[in-house]
């Protein structure tokens, strides 16, 4: 049973050819989550696999954090795929698409059952990266704007991150991370690792490739983007960075201060959105803001930690959930197929996402308000509150987005209904869902001020830059200077083009026969397989 972990990382990889034929082989991408999710159904917590042959010895292991986000990742993965063949198959004969999309589901399961810091960060680059390939199906100036800014954002993650674990390579006995936990790590590595995973948790000047990738991404790609993979950052703290480990102490104040702009900035900007897609990519920021302000908190107090780790992990889980419904919803109902439903669907999510009475939103609140102790009293209030904008926001500019009708594909809503109905209640149980009154004070004080200030908000949003407006306007004032001063110019900010072209380019007709690519894709894998263990 302990192959199952094996499987879920093997089987997308494996797939990649057979979709590209179109068809109803791009079905077979339905198939690519199901491994995980058996993992984390089946197996108990505590199993694990080493495969000395392959990497520098990989160890995987199923522990109770990866378990609860194997569970609810796969179902997310599970529900995208299916809206995108529904909705948009035609993707999955481009190269850079397919490809793109089950290389990051396999890197995601991967570093979610990594127990070393080589296997995860493999993981973690294979997922970074492939989402180049989901943001090229758009075309235009913009969309290739969104892609290099991502790209180097994400270069500079890995560059970091190779950086930090080669450190803790030179300086630690071992990479497993039951043994870094114990050692005291340098403080180099501990910069390039709270850097290059705060990356993937848009940390305040680590968030501008955000909104622009959040905006011209496919939206169903975009819920796997906002969902499993953002939290990928958090996993990465809590591998690398255990609250507890020796000389992680000092590094909690600066997190925290990082974590509680990202709250401010989120919210601020959110408000002056006008494209849903725009508004919920900045309540991420919001939101992720808040859980990196929690994680300084427990690095800070690691006495806290035994209690705050796990209520802030399945505050992560929830938004995890409830993020990507209301990107497929948006998604869905961009397209026109009953609206009014839809409307009233996403109204209940953003609800649930504002922490509403009796939702699973209301529990994490509440599990992570008891956990800190009366910490961060004012940043919780604050982001109650902010939320509430946001969410606020985010159904007026959704009321207001155009649609043309089209019928409503079954799978498509069925996987959005299915992870929707999740987000009210998971990860808790029915029973801890509750209600106090205080909780409504911040959604009370958050109605009363958006009512008070919303001609306000219109006119400041109407008179903001669309998202990435100012990056852009800052790449070609660096330019102009640099030029300025005679010095050649490299293509900023990565020569990409030749790579889009490849990736963006159509599959080429692939042989049904045993002789076509899925085969040859196999024997590449197999050699690879067969030289790993003949240096072994």
């Amino acid at each position: 049973m302990d192959q199952l972990m094996l499987l879920s990382v093997a089987l997308p990889l494996l797939l990649a050819p057979w979709v590209l034929r179109g068809g109803r082989w791009s079905w077979l991408l339905a198939v690519a989550p199901l491994p995980a999710l058996l993992t984390a159904l089946l197996l108990p917590v505590g199993s694990g696999m080493h495969l000395p042959w392959l990497l520098l010895g990989t160890h995987l292991h199923l522990d109770g954090t990866a378990q609860l986000l194997l569970l609810f990742s796969s179902l997310v993965w599970l529900a995208a795929a299916l809206q995108l063949l529904t909705t948009r198959s035609g993707l999955f004969g481009r190269i850079g698409f397919a490809v793109g999309f089950t290389s990051a589901m396999a890197g995601n399961f991967l570093l979610l059952l990594a127990a070393d810091a080589v296997t995860f960060y493999v993981g973690f680059a294979l997922m970074g990266l492939s989402v180049y390939g989901l943001v090229l199906p758009q075309r235009g100036q913009r969309a290739r704007r969104a892609g290099q800014v991502y790209l180097a954002f994400t270069l500079g993650g890995e560059v970091a991150l190779f950086a930090g674990i080669a450190l803790l390579a030179v300086s630690a006995d071992s990479l497993l991370f039951a043994d870094l936990a114990q050692q005291s790590l340098p403080a180099a590595a501990v910069f390039l690792l709270l850097a290059g995973f705060g990356i993937k948790l848009a940390l305040p000047g680590l968030h501008l490739w955000l909104p622009l990738t959040y905006r011209l991404a496919p939206a169903a790609a975009v819920a796997v983007l906002s969902g499993p993979m953002m939290k990928a950052g958090l996993v990465g703290w809590m591998r690398f960075l255990p609250p507890g480990a020796p000389g992680l102490d000092a590094w909690g104040m600066p997190l925290l201060i990082l974590g509680s702009l990202g709250v401010v900035l989120g919210v601020l900007l959110g408000v002056l959105q006008h494209k849903p897609r725009a508004v919920l990519a900045y309540s991420s920021v919001a939101k992720m803001g808040l859980v990196s302000a929690v994680y300084g908190i427990a690095l800070r107090h690691p006495t806290l930690a035994e209690s705050l780790v796990p209520a802030l992990l399945l505050f992560a889980v929830h938004h995890l959930l409830v993020k990507a419904a209301l990107f497929l919803g948006v998604d869905l109902f961009e397209r026109g197929g009953a609206r009014r439903p839809l409307l009233i669907a996403l109204g209940v999510l953003a609800a649930v996402l504002a922490a509403a009475p009796f939702s699973a939103g209301f529990a994490a609140k509440s599990a992570l308000g008891a956990a800190l102790h009366g910490e961060l009293t004012l940043l919780m209030v604050l982001s109650a509150i902010g939320t509430a904008w946001l969410m606020i926001r985010f159904m007026v500019v959704l009321a207001g987005t155009p649609s043309t009708p089209v019928a409503l594909s079954l799978p498509a809503a069925l996987g959005f209904a299915a992870i929707g109905v999740l987000s009210l209640s998971a990860p808790f149980s029915p029973a801890s869902l509750g209600f106090e009154s205080s909780s409504l004070y911040p959604l009370v004080l958050a109605a009363l001020s958006a009512l008070a200030a919303r001609g306000l908000v219109v006119r400041t949003a109407q008179a903001m830059p669309r998202p990435g407006l100012l990056l852009g306007a800052g790449v070609r004032l660096l330019a102009a200077v640099r030029h300025w001063s005679g010095r050649p110019l490299p293509a900023f900010p990565l020569p990409v083009t030749g790579i889009r072209a490849l990736l963006n380019r159509p599959s080429p007709q692939v042989d049904p026969t045993w002789t076509g690519g899925g085969i040859r894709w196999l024997a590449v894998l197999g050699s690879m397989a067969l030289l790993g263990l003949a240096l072994n």
